[in-house]
């Protein structure tokens, strides 16, 4: 192990976060920064060069553990150049590998699981001490950070992500986030609300986008009832947020109140994330989904009946153990048939742990990548045909950055478009439009996944 610099006493430490999966870690990586920031640490953009580098990493799949351990592989090379004093590393895959990363990892100087939110000061300070510290608590039933912490940004200014809820009580063969996360924990929706106003206020975002693992199931450990449609009605009455977009929702716990929120609020996005995974019964039998095709079509139909124009984002997963190339036929002509909005594609990952690892008739590598192929195809043609219908019409963006290739234009999403998941509109402007805000654009052109337009206003 390399050899430690001595600390300055006069300068606060600095640290620097690398938050790699899903949104649901960035809310964690922004909460540990904030309380960070709060114990007087410094906060620097850029891992060269800061005291203290900390790796939020994620290990649902194989490709997101390969993503976390190149990531800890290079930055203590960082250290080994002493760019860096120490490296810490936080979150799923240490919740979940904790005794190997240890022995494996000897030029880490912390480790921390997924729910040490009131410990990262602690670790950080120990690190820089050359203790080593390690801390891996079981979950408790409280999300620990939800009062009195302020979030230190990582997203862009003008949208936020809110948390709502920790754990899983679904149980999918193919899932091990209950494993690593626990049970389903919800936060109060005064808690919510209130975090929500902060965001508002302090840094004055106008899209809040609502995450959990299983939002559909959010408040039912804490009302015996799930409360989700509460919590967007709460939420909808926040005067300064400009759209609400919720994530993350288990068809099986679709029910007809969120279905009311999403055509009744304005506010609330009339945009669905809701993963169906597969739509054989006998594949979403295997994989516990709770769910069966024919409830699948009532839902959406319902949902489209109710909500006319509503984008439908799903996940789909190919090549899950026992998958008959009449199932693989079966989910392609659903597909083909309900024409999702927004669909993401993915082969199966074998976790050890998960009930779906032992079972026979695992599907070859590359019986599933030629599958996915397929599934990905159909889903071009069905995306570039909804693009192309949006020609002529004009519709409300939102800036998010400009572009990097053309000083002309800039990139937005409409209403139907998350962040980081779906599409883009490259927005020609010969005037300068800042991200965060909110134009008419008028369609010209589009490509499989992305339109393209110019301003024709400010949006209403």
């Amino acid at each position: 192990m390399s050899q430690r610099p001595p600390a300055d006493a006069a300068t606060p430490p600095s640290v620097n976060l690398i938050s790699l999966g899903c949104p649901r870690t960035l809310v964690d990586s922004e909460h540990h920064l904030g309380r960070l920031q709060q114990s007087g640490f410094r906060v620097a953009k850029d891992a060269e060069g800061s005291d203290v580098v900390i790796i939020n990493t994620c290990s649902f799949v194989q490709d997101a553990i390969k993503e976390s351990i190149d990531t800890i592989l290079q930055t203590i090379e960082l250290k080994k150049q002493g760019k860096i004093k120490a490296v810490i590393v936080a979150g799923c895959l240490v919740q979940r590998f904790k005794d190997g990363l240890i022995k494996e990892l000897p030029e880490v100087d912390g480790f921390l699981g997924a729910d040490g939110f009131t410990e990262i000061e602690t670790i950080v300070e120990k690190a820089l001490a050359g203790k080593r510290p390690s801390s891996l608590r079981k979950r408790p039933r409280t999300m620990q950070w939800e009062e009195g912490n302020i979030r230190a940004p990582l997203s862009p200014r003008h949208y936020a992500y809110l948390k709502v809820s920790e754990g899983c009580r679904k149980g999918c063969s193919f899932c091990i986030i209950p494993k690593i996360k626990g049970p389903l924990v919800s936060r109060a929706i005064e808690s919510l609300v209130k975090e929500a106003r902060q965001l508002v206020a302090e840094r004055q975002i106008k899209e809040l986008i609502v995450v959990g693992q299983d939002t559909s199931d959010y408040g039912l450990d804490i009302y015996g009832r799930p409360r989700i449609a509460d919590l967007l009605r709460e939420l909808a009455r926040i005067e300064d947020l400009r759209w609400i977009r919720l994530l993350y929702c288990h068809p099986a716990g679709l029910s007809d109140e969120i279905i009311d929120v999403l055509r009744d609020e304005p506010r609330v996005c009339k945009y669905l994330d809701i993963a169906i995974e597969h739509a054989d019964d006998r594949m979403l039998t295997r994989m516990n989904r709770i769910t069966t095709q024919a409830h699948l079509r009532e839902r959406i139909q319902r949902l489209r009946s109710a909500v006319p124009g509503i984008a439908l984002r799903t996940s789909i997963v190919v090549g899950f153990p026992g998958e008959t190339d009449e199932a693989f036929e079966n989910l392609l002509r659903f597909v083909e048939e309900i024409r999702f909005e927004r669909l993401g594609g993915f082969t199966y990952s074998r976790e050890e742990g998960s009930a779906s690892y032992q079972y026979p008739n695992q599907v070859p590598e590359s019986v599933a990548k030629e599958r996915l192929e397929r599934l990905m195809q159909v889903q071009q043609v069905i995306a570039s045909d909804m693009n192309a219908q949006l020609i002529g019409r004009t519709l409300p963006v939102v800036i998010d950055e400009p572009d990097p290739d053309d000083p002309q234009q800039f990139i937005g999403r409409t209403s139907a478009d998350c962040p980081d998941v779906d599409g883009a509109v490259f927005v020609k402007s010969p005037e300068l439009l800042q991200p965060g805000t909110w134009v008419s654009v008028q369609i010209t052109d589009s490509y499989e996944y992305d339109l393209v337009g110019a301003v024709a206003g400010s949006a209403a």
